[in-house]
This record gives structure tokens, sequence and C-alpha cells, in this order.
């Protein structure tokens, strides 16, 4: 066989892969009677959900006659329960993890076979550990944060019942995250290929033809490896065709809610420690969002440099065949350009994650603003009370 089962999935995804299992997230085998196991269990655990959820038999932080709130509330469990019914389905019903990892352990069979370059697993291990590391303060917050409350108030219950799907759009969305780690991982290692080559290229510029004949070939199959690497790009925005989106969506609406309710249990005398849950779950999902694009950008520089390595050779460009090759590669860098995109709504990038954020912003503003209207003051009125009943001890 072409590759060698296990290596890459040992060295990044495989704690992800039981994690998803023991919160009953992933079947542990791909049978048909599993899957049905799962989806029966996840409709039923759902159902018990909505049904507990729309009885309004628990304590709320916010005035029930405060229509805007309430209806704020029961949107953020909308999108709560469908992000994770999206999520479940797709991880039950369409996960492509295994055809993705047999495209990248061949890339690193021919890495090692056609350059005689291995994959750093030491630099992919570092990568997936930060982010594991990440998400287990993450979760390890959350669910402090949610004891907390539930010892010091009575309407942490509602955290309770929301604390497994916020777990489970964060295990996905850091799911994602790993993927892109092991793709920056192969672009640094084509990069490095791609310097030796070019070396190499310059050291036999004088020997005879069966010498450069191999060089040659090499070029070819750098163009291949890119090609293959973009494929699997490809595979993994269709593994996370639909999740990605809804999570991303999920995020924007709790990360411009949450400081919003920060702002009422201020206003309603409500305790601290539903402030403090607010503020470390605002936390937790920026920093998920900020790694994830941060690893994308960083791979599309890479690409970017990659693409200019080839572009500005002038090493014997009088050789015809050397000049085709180059051609063939720079013309395929320059035409396939790298982005992860969320079920081509939105590209993961630094320039989305700053167009999140402004957003974010602005929704909090409207947030505010239609509270103030809805709770039936002027808002100099409302502004006035809630500063004055913030200079109180």
């Amino acid at each position: 066989m072409w590759h060698a089962p296990g290596k890459l999935h040992e060295a990044s995804l495989r704690c992800m892969r039981r994690l998803m299992q023991c919160i009953l997230l992933l079947p542990p085998r791909p049978h048909v009677q599993l899957k049905l196991l799962y989806t029966i269990g996840l409709l039923i655990y759902l159902a018990f959900i909505i049904r507990w959820r729309f009885s309004f038999n628990y304590g709320v932080v916010y005035d029930r006659n405060d229509k805007f709130s309430r209806v704020v509330d029961l949107l953020n469990f909308v999108t709560l329960t469908v992000a994770h019914f999206t999520v479940a389905m797709e991880l039950i019903w369409r996960n492509r993890s295994d055809e993705i990892e047999q495209q990248l352990e061949r890339m690193r069979y021919v890495l090692r076979v056609q350059f005689g370059h291995k994959v750093n697993l030491l630099r992919l291990c570092r990568y997936c550990n930060t982010i594991y590391c990440l998400l287990l303060i993450c979760c390890l917050m959350l669910f402090l944060m949610t004891i907390y409350n539930h010892v010091v108030t009575n309407t942490a219950l509602l955290l309770f019942y929301a604390i497994y799907s916020e777990l489970v759009l964060l295990m996905r969305l850091s799911n994602f995250t790993l993927y892109a780690a092991l793709i920056l991982v192969f672009y640094v290692e084509l990069r490095e290929a791609s310097l030796r080559l070019i070396l190499e290229l310059d050291k036999t510029r004088f020997e005879v033809w069966s010498l450069r004949r191999l060089s040659l070939e090499r070029v070819a199959m750098l163009q291949h490896l890119h090609g293959l690497l973009w494929s699997t790009v490809r595979s993994i925005e269709r593994n996370f065709e639909l999740s990605l989106v809804i999570v991303m969506l999920k995020y924007f609406v709790d990360t411009s809610v949450l400081p919003y309710w920060m702002l009422v249990n201020r206003h309603n005398h409500v305790n601290i420690s539903t402030t403090y849950y607010c503020a470390t779950e605002e936390l937790c999902k920026l920093m998920g969002i900020f790694v994830s694009s941060f690893i994308c950008t960083r791979c599309a520089l890479l690409q970017r440099q990659l693409r200019s390595i080839f572009h500005g050779l002038t090493t014997d460009r009088q050789n015809a065949q050397l000049n085709a090759a180059l051609y063939r590669i720079s013309g395929q860098l320059g035409q396939e350009r790298f982005e992860f995109s969320a079920g081509g709504l939105l590209v993961i990038n630094n320039e989305t994650l700053g167009k999140f954020i402004f957003g974010m912003v602005s929704y909090i503003i409207i947030c505010i603003q239609f509270r103030l209207t809805m709770i039936g003051k002027s808002p100099a009125e409302a502004v006035e009370n809630f500063v004055t009943d913030a200079q109180l001890p």
C-alpha cells in the first residue's frame, strides 16, 4: 500500500476522535445500526430539552415581562439546538475523516519516497497539542463556571441544560482547527521541499541530462503534490460543509448577545457570577474563532510564499523544459488560491475575523438600543438610571 496508516492520525486527530466518542457524539464504528441508534438517542435528547425549555419552569436573569430579552433568550436556544443537531448529523452520516487522512498519508508517502523528505511529526504534535490545551482550558472554564453558578444562584439550571450542546460546538470548531493545522504543516513541508529542489536545480545546472531529468521530474511531482493538497482542502470543506457555517453563525449570535446579557445582569442587580459566566463564554468563543482564523491566514501566507519561490526563479531559464515546468507550477499556484470556505458563505481568515468583531460590536449596540425602547423609557432616562446604579456601592 502507498501509506502507513495511523501516523498522522496518532499525532493529530486520535484524541479528538476519542473525545467525541466519549461524549456519545461519534459512533465507535461506522455501522448503520450504530448510526441509527445514535440518531434516535440524539432526537430523544433534543426533544426532552425543547419540551423542558418551552415549559418555562425555570429561573431566568431577566424580567419575564421584558419581551425583547425573552425573544433574545429563545432565539439563542433555537440556534443552539439547530447547531447541535446539524453538527451531530454531519458527524454521524457525512463524516469524511478517513478519506481526508488517506489523502494526507499519500502526500506524506510521496514526500518521503520522491524527495527523501520526512514530515516533521514533532511540529505537528506541537501544533495539535496547543489546540487541545486551548480546548481543555475552555471546557474546564465553562464547566467550573457552571458549577459555581449552581452553588451561588438559583438560575443555573439553564446553564446545565446548555453545557453539553456548547461542548459539542466547541469540539467541532476545534476539530476543524486541527485539520487546518495539518494543512499548515504540509504547506511548511512543501516550502522546505521546494527550497531544496531549487538548490538541486542550481547545483545540477551544468550536469549531464540524466541528472537534470530527475530534478525536472521532481518539479512536476511537486506540482502534483500541491494539487493533492488543494484537493484535500476541498475535502475538508465538504467534511464541514454544514456544521462550520452553522457554528460560525451561532458564535456570531452568541458573541453579540452575551455582552447584552452582562448589561441586563448588571442593570437588574443579578448575582455577579452570571456575569462571570457570560464573560467566560465570550472569551472562549472568541479565542476559538481567533485560533482557526490565524491558522488559515498562515496557510494562505505560506501558499503565496510557495508561489513566489517558483515565480521569481532565474536559474537556467534558457532550458525550454525547465521553463515549461516552472510555468505550469506557477500557473497552478496562482490560480488555485488557498482558502477555507464555510459552506461557501464566508472565508475563514483574519479579514473575516475583523468583520466578525465589527459586526458583533454593531449588534451589541443595536440590542442595547432595542432594550432601551422595549422597557418603555427614553434612552436618556434609561442611561441616566443605569449610570446611577453603577455608581452605587
